[in-house]
Formats: structure tokens, C-alpha cells, sequence
């Protein structure tokens, strides 16, 4: 049986209404990708009008392997009995000066639902992105709308998820949570969401400098272990699992 650790929700974070509501009917929204939306592909497959790709910064959060999607799941990418079920969520860090390398992009406010739609675990955040180039002193370029943590209450009884996450986690973990998953869980990447967003970070034309954050700023649930110590230890096979024939131009990069 799973023992749910108790996460409190992140200061200031809005839920999608909240967001759709900032925006506004005829605006424009800055998207901040640092998973899977790393991948310009991957954006544009839920937002086609997704433009200004760019790279930048954000500082004083944390990116973490550290909740299960139920969407490897329901596409059969997820591996329950290894706990290779997780996916990325930005938390706040303790360390100011600590961050990470993200995609920013803009998406008009019409394809902004299905978007937070996607991401229908988290609440968001608008945080601000710091240029690549320069030193900490460096003030913001701009802002952006972020994936952080929400709370079980509110992504299960609220948003009514909890049925179709009971199907995918009670067989195998005799409970169910998606945020309380503590840095002792043993929770691990799913390894074709894992090697997708690899690959993206890797893309030709993206700086050195992504692709090393993503692997050296990117923690597993016990918060210690990087990205790139795990691929190189227990996570070897990670680059080496393939997304099924019919997920293939979703999960490569």
C-alpha cells in the first residue's frame, strides 16, 4: 500500500479557468515548456498556431520526475511494476539561485484550453524567464505561464480525475495519489516520455546549453539524483525504449 505524502499547494498558482481568465478572449499567452514542450513538435500537435519559439531561464524552481501521468497509462507507455510512471512538474525551490532551462512560446487565447486541457493535472504559475546569456544579475526578458503541483483534492474530487486514476494506480499500488508521491517513493521516469524529452532538448539548433540542463538541472522524486546520473547507472535502458509504432511521431523528440 502507497502512503501518500501531504504536498501543500504552490503559493500564487492558478487553475486553468484562472489562466483562460488572465488571458483574456482575444490575448496572446507565453507558454513556458520545460518536458515534453520542450519540443516545438510536441506544442504545435496541441496548439498548431504555437509561435516564437525561444530559449530561456527561470530561477528558483526546481524541475522533478515526481508524479505519475495518467496518460502513459491509458497509451500503455507506463511500467507499474518498476514504478517508471512519472512525469515532470516545476516545485519551488529552496535555493533561489537554483533553475533551469525552459522553452517559451506564444499560443493565441482560442487554442490556450486545449493546452491547460493537456495538462490537466497541474495548477500554473507566471514566473519570470531570464535571458541564457548573462550572469545572475541578469533581469527578466519577459514572463511566462509554468505547470506546477496542484493537490489531490483538487485534481481528483474537484476536476473529477479521481475515477480514471484509481483505474490506473489502486491495481498496482492499492491507492491513489498524484502529488504525494515523497522523495522515498521509488518513483522513476517513464522511460519513452523520459527519452522524448531527451531527444527534444537535444534537437539541432538548440544550445549546448539546454540539452546540459536538461540533464544536469532535471532531479528524480528523492530530489538528489540528476537526470543525467540516473541514465548513466539504473536508467541506461531509458534512451534505448522506443514509443510504440503508433506513438512514434508523438513521443521522439
Amino acid at each position: 500500500m502507497l502512503s501518500a505524502t501531504a504536498v501543500p499547494p504552490v503559493p500564487g498558482a492558478l487553475t486553468a479557468s484562472e489562466v483562460v481568465a488572465r488571458v483574456g478572449a482575444s490575448g496572446v499567452a507565453s507558454i513556458i515548456g520545460f518536458g515534453s514542450l520542450l519540443s516545438e513538435q510536441s506544442a504545435q500537435s496541441t496548439c498548431p498556431s504555437a509561435s516564437r519559439f525561444r530559449l530561456g531561464r527561470v530561477r528558483g524552481w526546481r524541475r522533478v520526475f515526481g508524479h505519475p501521468a495518467h496518460i502513459f497509462f491509458a497509451r500503455g507507455i507506463a511500467r507499474p511494476d518498476t514504478r517508471e510512471i512519472a512525469s515532470l512538474c516545476a516545485e519551488p525551490s529552496e535555493d533561489a539561485a537554483s533553475g533551469f532551462v525552459v522553452a517559451a512560446f506564444d499560443v493565441p487565447a482560442s487554442e490556450l484550453p486545449a493546452l491547460l486541457e493537456r495538462e490537466e493535472e497541474f495548477n500554473f504559475v507566471e514566473v519570470p524567464i531570464y535571458p541564457l546569456e548573462g550572469g545572475a544579475s541578469s533581469p527578466p526578458e519577459s514572463t511566462g505561464i509554468m505547470c506546477t503541483r496542484a493537490t489531490d483534492e483538487e485534481v481528483l474530487d474537484r476536476r473529477g480525475h479521481r475515477a480514471k486514476y484509481e483505474a490506473a494506480l489502486s491495481p498496482h499500488f492499492g491507492s491513489v495519489t498524484v502529488w504525494g508521491w515523497g522523495a522515498d517513493s521509488g518513483l522513476r521516469p517513464c522511460p519513452v516520455y523520459c527519452r522524448h524529452c531527451v531527444l527534444a532538448s537535444q534537437k539541432p539548433g538548440v544550445p549546448k546549453e539546454a540539452a546540459d540542463s536538461f540533464l544536469d538541472e532535471t532531479l528524480l522524486a528523492d530530489r538528489r539524483t540528476t537526470l543525467r546520473q540516473y541514465l548513466q547507472a539504473d536508467g541506461g535502458h531509458v534512451m534505448h525504449t522506443l514509443p510504440p509504432p503508433e506513438l512514434k511521431a508523438r513521443y521522439n523528440g
